[in-house]
């Protein structure tokens, strides 16, 4: 089993009749677990019933709950450093506590120290060994578990400090999840959601098994992997030390120090538990180190306990397996979102070596029943983890202050929103160029349930072009999988050349820098018109694009030079464009020769994501004419590009873009080919650095873009640099044109290079989470004075 954490809030995305545990869940045993000398609570207990693989495990705070069935029972706990107890009950139509306590072993010692070769890696070596022989052996298995995911955040509903979290935030969100599970050698995984309970403000969700198997090679953290202390090669990546013995019963258990080699690679540290003489994982207690965090993460902390289970075919076969799972993790998002995630998992039935159901594995891996929602009075009788004072009082709060939202504004960083579904972003409500000057703008987003239906429009004026302008969008998704989406939109707008859309904080970076430095190098035209576009996907790996676009195109002018400094300065002339009217029609292939898995949601809806990383080719077509279209221009416009990201190791992460246009016939100035080039602005990733806005332009162009995530190469963990990534840069590109398309270009003040221009350079990543500063330099086509340059680069993930 694999962990994999996607960037976060887990629980949002991705992600018979209901099974019953070996055990009817009729009555409730209960109690306190502490030690018998200094009375004080054990946590995270190891609770079993005798000879059978159904158990749980105690809580933080000492407590522990089972249910039982009528009748006889006899109940195991065992715990590292202490005396096994065992405990004899009887059922009899009602609940039982029974309060436990258990006796420090006799086998304990001190920190050991040791000369030569620590001790320790004879016992890893034999640990890695056993791993070897249970994967051969255990080919396939199934699991009940319970997991339970509680977020909490300073962008939580609940006003106030209603709280005893040392941290002092609130609960954002609670998803509490019953699931069946099957796992077969190599990689088939299977989760069924037979119960599901979340919070209000959760709009679909579930809270699926985090069951990290640190007998596994590596822990993948969707971002990159880190390899687990008993990894084949994990005396590469980690030192380890015997830090001293403990016991259970006469069991002796070896407490051993992971050290990791490098804070630059991404890596655990802490302690693991191994028993003797088998050389099983007793315990875990393991943190990331700083290049092992996940983006927005300060640390991620994983405590695991594993408890013996018996083969199904072969009674005698004994396996350690885990027996729960506790996740803590801590971050904050641009220094604004500050959350914590306590995620438990604890599995209380194991079928080990039995065969599962026919037909079991298939592409959709999580499948939650129909009828998995369950209210407070199931899970009151079911839940394997009792919800505490605090998340009862969350869940009635949450779910109030979900219904208030629903019928009112609420404000936060990122906008202002009216009820779920309608946003408003005041970044832009004024923004200024040398066209428009001062413009006020509205907008308004409506994002559907689960954004089967998008539309979103604006309304603007300038003070300085005096003109109006608006966009109206619409888009929608049919079937259950959304594999159809049907877009339309009617415009009348201000446009920058080569860019049809910016990012908002684009457009903000824009009106300070034309403010405050007189530097507008964006150059715009006037465009009215509407388009339309259909995609289908026929299989997650083949997907088919059509689009008509119509527009009237106007130049614009520069009708202002105003700005708070350099007022004697004045902003670079707006180029004309050809005016012109166009009409097109065009149509897109997608081939992706990936793997894709799925999630059933239990009401016909199902989300498919990729598992493999070859890279995408996306193959267009356009066509404008005289003819039917009666279009002023008539070119055929071909193109293609690849795109992917692979992770190969700790310091070869890359991701990259191949792109190839051609279009023959006339084309006009405004749909001349382009680079992504440095607009000034704030761009995206995988953008030229010094290549200076509309600097190359032609009918004809191929260019590479290649980034590679070095991570924390050389500064690991210092001080107020560590939390920053290294990224490499290199880009080649060409343009050409015809002499046709130049002589009619109406601006001809932009370059054609006589070869491959290259470029290279580094960024630094992750500053305040996202954004990257890149350095780059031209490798030729050099400019005097000019050959070195930056760009600040947002990076959405």
């Amino acid at each position: 089993m694999h962990l994999r954490i996607i960037p976060f809030f887990i629980f949002i995305t991705i992600f018979f009749n209901s099974p019953k545990f070996i055990f009817s869940q009729d009555y409730e045993v209960s109690g306190k677990i502490t030690d018998a000398v200094t009375n004080k609570p054990l946590e995270y207990v190891t609770v079993q019933v005798a000879d059978s693989n159904y158990g749980t495990t105690g809580e933080k705070d000492g407590t522990y709950f089972i249910r039982l069935k009528n009748g006889p029972a006899k109940l195991v706990f065992s715990y590292i450093g202490y005396k096994t107890d065992t405990t004899y009950l009887y059922i009899e139509d009602s609940s039982v506590v029974r309060n436990i306590f258990l006796k420090p072993s006799d086998i304990m010692t001190d920190e050991i120290v040791v000369y030569g070769e620590d001790p320790a890696y004879e016992i890893i070596r034999k640990a890695i060994e056993y791993k070897k022989e249970i994967k051969k052996k255990l080919t396939e298995y199934e699991y009940d578990a319970f997991s339970k995911f509680v977020i909490r955040s300073n962008q939580s509903d609940i006003k106030g400090k209603d709280t005893s979290n040392s941290s002092g935030l609130n609960i954002f969100g609670i998803l509490e999840s019953e699931t069946k599970g099957y796992f077969r050698q190599p990689d088939q995984e299977k989760q069924i959601v037979t119960a599901k309970k979340e919070t209000a403000n959760v709009t679909r969700g579930f809270a699926i098994p985090l069951i990290v198997n640190f007998y596994d090679e590596d822990i993948d953290l969707n971002q990159f992997t880190i390899p687990t202390p008993l990894a084949d090669d994990a005396f590469d990546n980690y030192d380890f030390r015997l830090f001293g013995t403990t016991s259970i019963d006469s069991t002796i258990i070896y407490e051993i120090e992971v050290i990791n080699r490098s804070d630059n690679v991404p890596a655990l540290f802490g302690n693991v538990y191994i028993a003797d003489s088998v050389f099983s994982l007793r315990k875990i207690d393991l943190q990331t180190n700083n290049a092992g965090n996940p983006r927005g993460f300060e640390k991620v902390v994983f405590n695991q306990r594993f408890a013996s289970y018996k083969d199904t075919k072969n009674k005698e076969e004994i396996y350690w397996m885990p027996s729960d799972v506790h996740i803590f993790a801590k971050g904050s998002f641009v220094g604004l979102f500050k959350f914590e995630a306590d995620v438990t998992t604890i599995v209380s039935d194991y079928k080990l070596n039995k065969k599962a159901p026919k037909g079991i594995f298939d592409d959709i891996v999580v499948k939650v029943l129909p009828n998995a929602e369950k209210d407070s009075s199931y899970w009151a009788e079911n839940g394997l983890i009792k919800n505490t004072d605090e998340e009862k009082s969350a869940y009635k709060k949450i779910e109030i202050e979900d219904r208030k939202k629903s019928r009112e504004f609420s404000f936060s960083p990122a906008g202002i929103s009216y009820g779920k579904y309608l946003f408003s972003e005041p970044i832009n409500y004024y923004h200024f160029n040398k066209v428009e000057g001062s413009a006020l703008l509205f907008n308004v987003l409506y994002r559907g349930y689960l954004r089967r239906v998008n539309a979103e429009g604006y309304f603007s004026y300038g003070t300085s072009d005096k003109k109006s302008k608006y966009v109206l969008r619409y888009n929608q998704r049919f079937f259950n999988d959304k594999r159809m989406s049907v877009t339309a939109g009617i415009f009348n707008k201000i446009q920058p050349l080569s860019y049809p859309d910016f990012f908002s904080l684009s457009i903000f970076v824009n009106t300070v820098k034309a403010l405050f430095l007189k530097n507008d190098k964006l150059d715009y035209f006037y465009t009215t018109g509407y388009d339309l576009g259909l995609n289908y996907n026929f299989i997650p790996q083949l997907g088919l694009g059509l689009n008509y676009n119509q527009q009237k195109q106007r130049s614009a002018y520069n009708n202002t030079n105003y700005s708070f400094f350099n007022t004697d300065d004045t902003f670079l002339p707006n180029p004309e464009i050809n005016d012109a009217f166009q009409r097109s029609v065009g149509v897109t292939l997608r081939i992706s020769p990936n793997k894709y898995r799925g999630v059933d949601w239990g009401n016909g809806d199902i989300s498919r994501f990729r598992i493999t990383n070859f890279p995408e080719l996306l193959l267009g077509f356009n066509y404008s004419g005289k003819d039917v279209l009666n279009s002023n221009f008539i070119y055929r416009k071909f193109s293609a590009a690849l795109s992917g990201s692979n992770f190969i190791n700790n310091f070869l992460n890359f991701r990259y873009k191949m792109v190839f246009e051609s279009v023959s016939g006339q084309l006009p100035y405004q749909s001349l080919l382009f680079f992504n080039a440095n607009t000034g602005t704030l761009d995206a990733p995988l953008t030229f650095t010094t290549i200076k806005y509309q600097e190359f332009l032609g009918d004809k162009i191929f260019y590479l873009n290649f980034e590679n995530d070095f991570g924390k190469l050389f500064w690991g963990n210092i001080p107020v640099i560590k939390s920053l990534n290294l990224i490499g840069l290199f880009n080649m590109g060409r343009t050409q044109i015809t002499d046709e398309n130049y002589q009619f270009a109406s601006n001809k003040d932009f370059t054609v290079p006589n070869q491959i221009f290259v470029e290279a350079g580094f960024g630094i990543s992750r500053i305040f989470d996202i954004f990257r500063w890149d350095f780059a330099w031209r490798l030729n086509n050099y400019q005097a004075g000019d050959n070195f340059s930056t760009n600040f680069i947002i990076e959405i993930f």
